[in-house]
């Protein structure tokens, strides 16, 4: 091969997609959203990853530190994030292993796109505000209520694809602002951030790495 062909040659790092590694806590609510992410990029093949083995925050890091570890050998994921909720309640001010979930996530470098009280809170935002303490039952209904979540299925989404081109950005919005007045009042452990979602995080991180194509 001539020297000049070798530099006309991309090489293996530039033609190479980013790899993304996601745990989930629910294997329907979140695939199916991440799922919509996926497809409103318009991108063929965007290497997504999406594991659900564990429903326990600590069972969903070492899951993710596991499958992290393994593709360190071959092909290494670029970003590795576990989804899980606190699951907060009244009596039960933090959920078991919590703590010790985050923190090895942190030294793992995992990140973490944690909602409280739970995941459900993430999608009532694309249709409206939620400023106060609010219980899991309290989100799900109003998901129901709204239609978000399909009526008698559970936690099969309606239509992930209108949440994520239409609704994004206003629930963006709500969970940027609620992270704001947790911070001002000085709540830092994710269990007393009720309302709070991460969920934003991960997808803002998604679309960084695989922008949008017309």
């Amino acid at each position: 091969m001539a020297k000049n062909d070798r530099k006309r040659r991309p090489t293996r790092k530039l033609l190479q997609q980013k790899r993304f590694l996601v745990v989930v806590e629910g294997d329907v609510t979140e695939r199916e959203y991440i799922d919509a992410v996926k497809r409103s990029r318009r991108i063929r093949n965007i290497d997504i990853q999406i594991v659900h083995r564990y429903t326990d925050p600590v069972g969903i890091v070492n899951d993710a530190k596991e499958q992290q570890k393994l593709a360190r050998k071959s092909d290494p994921y670029d970003e590795v994030w576990c989804v899980f909720d606190t699951e907060t309640k009244l009596t039960q001010p933090a959920r078991h292993g919590l703590s010790d979930a985050i923190n090895a996530a942190k030294a793992a470098k995992v990140e973490c796109a944690i909602s409280n009280p739970c995941v459900e809170l993430w999608l009532l935002w694309h249709y409206r505000d939620q400023n106060s303490w609010i219980s899991s039952d309290g989100i799900q209904h109003y998901c129901r209520e709204l239609k978000i979540t399909q009526e008698g299925r559970g936690k099969h989404l309606s239509d992930a694809d209108d949440l994520i081109g239409n609704r994004y950005a206003a629930a963006k919005e709500r969970a940027e602002a609620a992270d704001t007045r947790h911070q001002q009042n000085g709540n830092r452990k994710p269990e007393d951030r009720n309302p709070s979602s991460g969920m934003y995080k991960l997808i803002d991180a998604i679309y960084a790495a695989f922008p949008l194509r017309s």
